[in-house]
């Protein structure tokens, strides 16, 4: 791949990895409420997620999908609705004394598939993998190798990013020990992602 083409994918991928999407405030989210611990579960299940819309994108089934107008709008309105149903259970949740008892009601196994469904739903995700990702792939070229060096650095550049914004939610952890405070910072959350669910259903394809 020529070097401007590089300097491109490096440009998009992180003005792409950056934006506010649903899986970076989840992260956001994530950090805050559950610590940085619960949080790398969380990335970890975002991480497998872009995988398998990497590998779908390998296959040419991402493309299908991006260009499919049924295809795409079913999976993006189901990431919207599960999207806002995760905004309504962080509004619900209940009050706790101990911030501590937060992280452990919440499963490990919970946070993983959370973040991956959110991930492989995501049509911004969607649209990279399937229709932009594979114009960076020099075809008359072995295509192995360079699909692999293009995800290890999409993954690098997509979990600085993602610590980025879980740390941000995590450096207001003494803060959430006040049960009034937690309140404020679930309903806050839960708005975000519920407004993220919003703007997933009316974001690409109508």
């Amino acid at each position: 791949m020529p070097i401007t083409n590089f300097s491109l994918f490096l440009s998009i991928t992180l003005i792409v990895s950056a934006s506010p999407g649903p899986v970076m405030l989840s992260c956001m989210a994530n950090g805050g409420r559950l610590g940085m611990r619960k949080a790398v579960i969380g990335m970890i299940g975002a991480c497998g997620g872009n995988l398998l819309l990497l590998g779908l994108s390998a296959l040419g089934l991402g493309l299908i999908v991006s260009q499919n107008d049924v295809l795409f709008n079913v999976v993006k309105w189901a990431g919207a609705g599960y999207l806002a149903f995760l905004g309504i259970q962080i509004i619900r949740k209940p009050v706790v004394h101990e911030q501590l008892d937060v992280t452990k009601i919440t499963s490990t196994k919970s946070v993983f598939l959370n973040s991956f469904l959110i991930a492989i739903s995501n049509p911004k995700g969607l649209i990279y993998f399937g229709a932009l990702f594979p114009q960076f792939i020099s075809y008359e070229k072995p295509i192995g190798s360079q699909f692999l060096i293009l995800t290890v650095i999409f993954l690098l550049i997509d979990l600085i990013w993602m610590f980025a914004y879980a740390i941000a939610g995590s450096n207001i952890m003494r803060w959430l020990k006040s049960p009034k405070h937690q309140i404020w910072f679930n309903t806050v959350s839960g708005l975000v992602l519920i407004i993220a669910a919003i703007f997933m259903a009316l974001s690409g394809k109508a």
